[in-house]
Formats: structure tokens, C-alpha cells, sequence
């Protein structure tokens, strides 16, 4: 059961979500999003342009979406007010096939537990 971002934020005290994804050559990219942003970013996802988000795209393609999965979120125990949550690569409604996390999960045999 995929858990409410906004409700987890109440419950814990999280002030701010940093929405992230793994590049083509293993940085971490990342957007902080405010609580209040939460529940519409749970469900378009964070805006990227997808020509700077190392994934191979140039400036013709469209922006990228990087989508919550909010089953991975944490609360960062050195920052409180924080929580971190794994994302999932989108672009125009599809997955970003060359995305890390998006191959790991097509060469899955069966779903993997992201929690």
C-alpha cells in the first residue's frame, strides 16, 4: 500500500521532502520540495530539465518528472525535518528506459521491495 506523502510529513514533523534519482554515472540529483508541494509532486512528480539531469538527453527533449515512489521515503535521522524519497524517472507519461532505478526494475524478475 503506497503511503500518503502529506500525512507522513504530519505524523513526523517533516518539513521538507528531497524527491531523488541516480544518474548515468551514480550522482545522486535531487530537488527539496516543501510539505505543502508534497501531494501534487506525489502525483506529477518533480519537474527536471531533462537535458541536465545526466541521463543522457538533450536540450530537444522535454522535461523530466521524477515521481515518488513513497514507499522508499525516510526521515533523515541527522535532519529530522527532512525525509528522503526515491524517485522514479518519467517523461511524457513513460518511463525513462535509461533511468538506473527504471532498469533495475525492468530487469527484475519479479517487483523488488524499494522500502
Amino acid at each position: 500500500m503506497t503511503k500518503d506523502l502529506s500525512a507522513f510529513a504530519r505524523e513526523r514533523g517533516i518539513k521538507y521532502f528531497m524527491i531523488s534519482f541516480t544518474d548515468l554515472f551514480g550522482g545522486q540529483r535531487a530537488k527539496l520540495v516543501p510539505t505543502q508541494a508534497i501531494a501534487d509532486m506525489q502525483e506529477e512528480g518533480a519537474g527536471f530539465a531533462g537535458f541536465a539531469t545526466w541521463l543522457d538527453l538533450s536540450p530537444a527533449h522535454p522535461d523530466m518528472f521524477a515521481v515518488p515512489d513513497a514507499d522508499s521515503v525516510i526521515q533523515l535521522p541527522w535532519k529530522p525535518d527532512v525525509a528522503w524519497v526515491a524517485a522514479d524517472c518519467v517523461m511524457e507519461g513513460q518511463p525513462v528506459e535509461q533511468a538506473p532505478r527504471n532498469v533495475l526494475k525492468a530487469r527484475s524478475p519479479r517487483p523488488p521491495n524499494w522500502g
